[in-house]
């Protein structure tokens, strides 16, 4: 339930926004708007004012606004449609149409520079030097030559500062050959990595991880919590054989599927000895533990924030473009798009996490609405740019017939993407088995 209303809200006050935008652009202009409406079909109540119906409509994930003079757009496929209403100059459509997703983007930096204000809690290992702590046996790196203790200066000749550069750059680079600039022991090579694509979300996968402390947070009803393991508990030895960091687990214990293995963990100081019986799935030995990343919580004055959310909103539209480019050159997978369940699964795992995560969460979908609403694609905002650029080219406006067209040619595209967008949602639900014979055959 928490999950539904988080995504109801998400939705409903950034759509809002972003309508709000193009309806305060509007009456700046003198442009007359017809409809300002919360939700989308019937009007359950409202009031008009200045020749505006302000209105609470039934289905709450969103808004629209109707402006005369404006063409047709969205909202005319869920109200009245005019024909014959004389348009509105170029210059005014065209500052109303970018309000909407301006004003996205705007509240973007807003929403992450209040997260920051607040306190956002983040991966301790984000900030730090993107040194090379575990490679994954048999990946791209470890084929490579990669290995523990490199400093990764640079990937594809863009240069890293951060884990969480290094991060974000492996993972939106889809498969095939990137370069890394490594240093080794002070000397500094270039070394070109295949990477991987992971099957389900499409992204780029390195092997290249980094040093994980084998501290765990056990899965309730799982055989480390049934045998006593408890949050915070570092394991040191499988059956004997030393850890050293968390990725090691796996190799020690996916070979014993449905086999009493011992543990033992320091807690509080104390070396103590756990004996359980692994869990079988697919043929791999699991215990239901997961790693427990040390966290920080940055907190910020108002000006910095600001400063913060700036800068983080500009590296996430650079990202963004980064992804969309890679995705028209089938250098990445859609499989990176999220759609509106993978949406409300996110924003209920942020209100569950706290406020500030939601807040967060907010600024982030704000600024890919507002990016999304610029692209050139007919029925979204920047699809009407589009034909605003080329009727300033061809000086004359194109018929209302034919733009009505146009919309419905974007319509349809976007039914298709939701189609598309949906199966990702879905599928993430499968169990492991029958994702792999889907993506894999």
């Amino acid at each position: 339930m928490l999950t539904l209303a988080a995504f109801v809200f998400v939705i409903g006050v950034l759509i809002t926004i972003h309508e709000a935008g193009h309806f305060a652009m509007a009456r700046l202009l003198g442009a007359p708007v017809e409809v300002f409406s919360i939700g989308f079909g019937k009007r359950l109540w409202g009031f008009e004012h200045g020749g505006t119906d302000y209105r609470i409509s039934l289905v709450p994930l969103g808004g629209y606004v109707r402006i005369i003079g404006l063409g047709p757009d969205e909202s005319d496929i869920v109200g009245d449609g005019a024909d014959d209403i004389e348009l509105l100059p170029r210059w005014k459509r065209t500052l109303i149409l970018l309000a909407g997703p301006l004003t996205n983007i705007v509240a973007a930096v807003g929403f992450v520079a209040l997260a920051f204000v607040i306190g956002v809690e983040v991966q301790a290992y984000l900030d730090d030097p993107p040194v090379v702590g575990w490679v994954e046996p048999d990946s791209g790196a470890d084929l490579a030559g990669i290995r523990e203790g490199d400093l990764v200066r640079a990937v594809q000749g863009d240069p890293l500062d951060r884990w969480r550069d290094l991060e974000i750059a492996l993972l939106t680079a889809g498969g095939g050959e990137v370069l890394l600039k490594v240093e080794r022991d002070g000397s500094v090579s270039e070394v070109p990595v295949i990477l991987g694509v992971d099957y389900l979300y499409g992204f780029g996968v390195s092997g290249i991880k980094p040093f994980l402390d084998s501290v765990v947070q056990p899965r309730a009803g799982g055989p480390a919590a049934g045998a006593g393991i408890r949050a915070g508990d570092r394991i040191v030895a499988v059956n004997g054989k030393p850890v050293t960091q968390y990725y090691e687990l796996p190799l020690l214990i996916e070979p014993h599927p449905g086999t009493e293995i011992t543990l033992e963990v320091i807690r509080d100081d104390d070396r103590l000895s756990f004996g359980l019986t692994t869990m079988n799935e697919a043929g791999a030995g699991k215990i239901g533990v997961v790693p427990l990343f040390p966290t920080v919580v940055e907190t910020l004055g108002i000006l910095p924030a600001i400063r913060a959310g700036f800068i983080e909103c500009q590296r996430m539209t650079i990202q963004t473009f980064q992804v969309i480019g890679r995705l028209l050159t089938r250098k990445a997978s859609i499989r990176q798009v999220s759609g509106p369940v993978g949406i409300a699964q996110i924003s209920g795992e942020a209100a569950r996490s706290g406020i500030e995560a939601l807040i967060m969460l907010m600024g982030i979908i704000s600024l890919q609405l507002g990016i999304f609403n610029l692209l050139p694609i007919p029925i979204l905002d920047g699809g009407h740019l589009t034909v605003i650029a080329v009727e300033s080219i061809i000086g004359r406006d194109l018929p209302l017939k034919v733009k009505e067209r146009i919309l419905e040619v974007g319509f349809y595209l976007l039914i298709l993407l939701m189609v598309v967008v949906l199966f990702n949602d879905i599928v993430r639900f499968l169990p492991e088995s029958v994702r792999q014979f889907i993506f894999r055959g």
